[in-house]
């Protein structure tokens, strides 16, 4: 296939499947990017990720807490600063951190692994990060994605999971009989999210992305989907469909001055 490669991440297609304006702001516009509001579970998970990843290349707890003390102090991230609920809980789930890499034994660890892999005969390049790789024995591999969240939708982590296997399985050239699990492994609650993954997986994974850059390609209307995701798109003060949801709600429905039906008129929600 000639031309240039159409490349993807997970934040890309995820985009695409929320909300095709969200989408079309920040990969189709050229506009630039709003500044990313610095909330403190942004901050806290940040900060774990850097913990982790010291941790990983060293295999030293001191390296991670000291890393993890830097990053809350600095000014810009004073919400979550010493003496605040949100440096308690970067605390705690750092320490369960620790707890998780002692768990773990295997021949050969990296930190933070992301790369690109083209597929020129999909069209494609796919990109994705995977916080740790391990591997277990020749044949046999873990891929980890640290989680610091409340809560997480288990279809996107899935996709999440999926991308980074891809990834992994290419820069790591694993052999076909491989096999890879892969966890979405929560630091705050202690949850894990497993799958296992084979070759074949992988490359279900590939014709699914190569099927998805068709429609992202091809898509011309970008139409919104207002919802509560709104309140986390940093787009939002520039969508005109997010406003008018918020202003408006269901009173569009009567604009035209027709009034409810006696026995709806009648009905109280709860």
């Amino acid at each position: 296939m000639s031309g240039e490669l159409f490349r993807l991440t997970h934040s890309k297609i995820e985009t695409f499947r929320r909300c095709r304006k969200q989408y079309w702001f920040a990969y189709v516009s050229g506009l630039p990017w709003p500044e990313q509001e610095q909330t403190a579970a942004l901050i806290v998970g940040n900060a774990v990720h850097r913990a982790m990843q010291k941790l990983c290349d060293t295999g030293h707890p001191d390296d991670g807490y000291a890393e993890l003390d830097a990053f809350l102090r600095m000014p810009k991230h004073a919400v979550a600063a010493p003496g605040t609920e949100g440096y308690a809980q970067a605390l705690a789930c750092y320490e369960a951190g620790i707890a998780a890499h002692a768990s773990i034994v295997s021949e050969a660890r990296w930190g933070e692994v992301d790369s690109e892999a083209p597929w020129e005969r999909g069209g494609i390049a796919v990109r994705s990060r995977a916080d740790r790789v391990d591997r277990l024995a020749a044949d046999r591999w873990l891929v980890i994605d640290w989680k610091t969240g409340r809560f997480e939708v288990e279809d996107v982590t899935d996709r999440q999971l999926d991308l980074a296997h891809v990834i992994v399985r290419a820069v790591r050239r694993l052999p076909a009989e491989a096999t890879v699990r892969a966890v979405a492994w929560n630091l705050r609650t202690g949850q894990q999210r497993v799958r296992e993954l084979t070759r074949q997986d992988a490359v279900a994974t590939l014709a699914y992305a190569a099927r998805m850059a068709e429609r992202m390609q091809a898509e011309a209307e970008f139409l919104a989907n207002p919802g509560p995701h709104c309140g986390f798109c940093a787009w939002r003060g520039r969508c005109e469909a997010a406003a008018q949801l918020e202003a408006e709600g269901l009173e569009w429905l009567l604009a035209d001055g027709e009034d409810l039906p006696e026995a709806e008129r009648d009905f109280e929600p709860g």
